[in-house]
């Protein structure tokens, strides 16, 4: 545990659970097992295992903003745009839909920001953006972080949709058309 704090160990600690087991199948006992500490020591740390789910989404950016070096090595601006994109969506699937059906659920009871844009990502996607509409890649030249902000929306209903059909939706495919049709990709770079 050595530079984590007891919080962080117990976070991916669990994570690593609900990815073998799924949300729904890991209880506070399997996590306090799993970390070797009592019950008290968790509650300490945090109020529930729908805590733990709060945090998802900030370690996610922070994933996607330490991979920024090998997206950006990428040869086109949009497909450094949807790397952004399909990172998220890569991990929403290891996790799976009962992880962020729970997590919607939570935020529609009292919105925790959950699903609010961080700073750290929106600047690198403006950025991205800004460098498609330069180059042509896209030809949609409305302010970059309004597209970005309407890009991010639709990814949210997608997120919603994949949620509510148990994974029996190709949010992937379906973003990617979503996305090349808000920003009017060139026909050249759509898939």
């Amino acid at each position: 545990m050595k530079n984590k704090t007891t919080k962080d160990f117990i976070i991916e600690t669990a994570n690593k659970l609900f990815l073998e087991k799924g949300y729904q199948n890991v209880t506070i006992v399997d996590i306090c097992t799993a970390c070797d500490i009592s019950k008290t020591t968790f509650y300490y740390h945090l109020k529930s295992k729908d805590d733990i789910i709060l945090n998802f989404y900030d370690s996610s950016i922070h994933n996607i903003t330490n991979q920024l070096l090998s997206i950006l090595a990428i040869d086109n601006y949009w497909e450094q745009l949807m790397a952004c994109f399909e990172s998220l969506v890569s991990e929403a699937y290891q996790y799976g839909t009962d992880f962020f059906s729970q997590m919607m659920i939570m935020n529609l009871k009292e919105n925790f920001g959950s699903f609010d844009f961080r700073d750290e990502l929106t600047s690198v996607a403006v950025m991205i953006i800004k460098k498609c509409q330069e180059s042509g890649q896209i030809r949609n030249k409305s302010n970059a972080e309004d597209l970005y902000r309407a890009s991010g929306y639709a990814f949210l209903g997608h997120e919603v949709t994949w949620c509510m059909k148990k994974g029996n939706f190709d949010w992937r495919k379906e973003m990617r058309k979503s996305l090349e049709n808000i920003y009017d990709v060139a026909p050249e770079f759509r898939k």
